[in-house]
């Protein structure tokens, strides 16, 4: 069942990459292809900031989930297993903190933002902000997953 739904959740996350990267694709070519013509769109250029920053999000749920984020394990494949096991839980506690605090304060921020627009659209700023509770919570998750693994390997013979 949890394995199931892990699968889904990771469909959604490349089919929620995929969009997004196409549509910041078309919206820099309509950016780019309008300057071309002399007839510039004001809107492509924060839309295309916005999209990058959704996608940065969506890519960090995605490396986490693939164990393929930023990490320096040199030190951490030198020590002895049971050392190595309770580093590793300590770091994804350390990850579970960060991702609940930025829970906790992500509401506040997109409340704080709904009423200001974007310079270019009558869009609210907020828009900007909803990935980072989405991204949070995906993080929490992986990070349970792991530990969850990490103890499975230190019990298996």
């Amino acid at each position: 069942m949890i394995a199931r739904l892990g699968a889904v959740a990771g469909q959604i996350l490349a089919a929620a990459a995929a969009s997004l990267l196409l549509a910041l694709l078309i919206t820099v070519l309509l950016g780019v292809g309008a300057r071309a013509f002399a007839h510039p769109l004001a809107w492509t250029e924060e839309a295309a900031q916005h999209l990058l920053v959704w996608t940065g999000f969506v890519g960090l749920v995605i490396a986490a989930r693939n164990r393929s984020h930023i990490r320096i394990e040199a030190v951490l494949t030198l020590l002895p297993g049971s050392v190595r096991t309770g580093l590793t839980v300590l770091l994804h506690a350390l990850v579970i903190a960060f991702a609940v605090l930025l829970l906790r304060e992500a509401p506040a921020l997109i409340a704080r933002n709904w009423d200001v627009e974007w310079v270019s659209l009558p869009l609210p700023s907020a828009l900007l902000y909803i990935p980072v509770p989405i991204a949070a919570a995906g993080l929490i998750l992986t990070s349970l997953a792991e530990i969850a693994s990490a103890l499975r390997r230190e019990r298996a013979p």
